[in-house]
């Protein structure tokens, strides 16, 4: 049920890159944006976030930005075929929307977090790579992914749901797949853009709804010793929640070696945002 279609309006019929010889440029080498939306009965969570930020990433890598009313116009149609076809993916899905060598791709898939229980929390690991706060490729959600894919495969071998990126200045970014926030004495932090982090569209809510400290948030060993010994200083931290638009706010029980608490900050933000979702039922 995935659909291409070409962004001028002409609809595709040789697969992503639209050339007889196979997947174009953007497809063969990352040079693509995609954005993944939560769909809850039909409707796109959160949509003209990821529609603000699709345009951006795609004028950011130099990648052809699709119409607005195209693609709007797309989404609309893949949902209602998804009400007929799969009413399963219509009542909840992730809707995977990929601009690529003048193509608009949809794809949808189940969303991995459905299962998961309300009290379910995250465990984490250090990455071995480091997160290159200096190119342009991670400020944005493009198709060049082979770091997180990685680091996510080798955090489930571990038992972990994820890992954690540190830049090359040593200081903390965001997880293989979500943003980072951070709380001591009531107050929010989370690591700046300038560090090196993609700015989702869950992490944009909660600054809007919250004071939150936008900063430098150094580990307390060098990122070479992560691998011998844990570099995070639990005690400086009440509590630690990650977000993405799957899962919208999870609270982080462990980071490495260290372990937190639930805390009173994030119980009351995954409430908010579960109040959040049932506008969408």
């Amino acid at each position: 049920m995935n659909t291409s279609a070409r962004i001028d309006g002409h609809h595709g019929t040789t697969g992503p890159g639209g050339a007889a010889g196979g997947p174009g440029e953007g497809y063969q080498f990352g040079l693509g944006v995609f954005e993944t939306v939560a769909v809850r009965q039909g409707r796109a969570v959160m949509l003209e976030r990821h529609i603000e930020r699709l345009h951006r990433g795609c004028r950011a890598i130099g990648v052809p930005d699709p119409d607005d009313t195209f693609l709007r116009e797309r989404i609309d149609r893949q949902l209602h075929r998804l009400n007929k076809q799969a009413p399963g993916l219509w009542a909840s899905c992730a809707l995977k929307i990929i601009a690529s060598d003048g193509e608009l791709t949809l794809t949808q898939r189940p969303n991995p977090y459905d299962g998961w229980a309300d009290d379910r929390t995250l465990k984490l690991g250090w990455c071995r790579a480091w997160r290159n706060e200096r190119s342009p490729l991670t400020f944005h959600k493009t198709l060049n992914q082979g770091d997180n894919i990685l680091e996510t495969r080798q955090a489930k071998a571990l038992g972990l749901d994820g890992a954690v990126f540190v830049n090359t200045r040593g200081e903390i970014c965001e997880t293989t797949n979500a943003n980072l926030f951070l709380v001591r004495g009531g107050v929010i932090h989370t690591p700046a853009g300038e560090c090196g982090l993609l700015p989702g569209t869950v992490r944009q809510w909660v600054c809007e709804r919250r004071t939150v400290a936008e900063g430098r948030i150094m580990v307390t060993a060098s990122h070479e010793d992560a691998g011998r010994r844990d570099p995070f200083d639990v005690g400086r931290w009440d509590e630690v929640f990650a977000t993405n638009a799957l899962m919208g706010v999870r609270p982080v029980c462990r980071i490495g070696g260290a372990e937190m608490p639930v805390g009173p900050v994030t119980r009351h933000l995954m409430q908010e945002y579960a109040e959040l979702l049932r506008q969408y039922y």
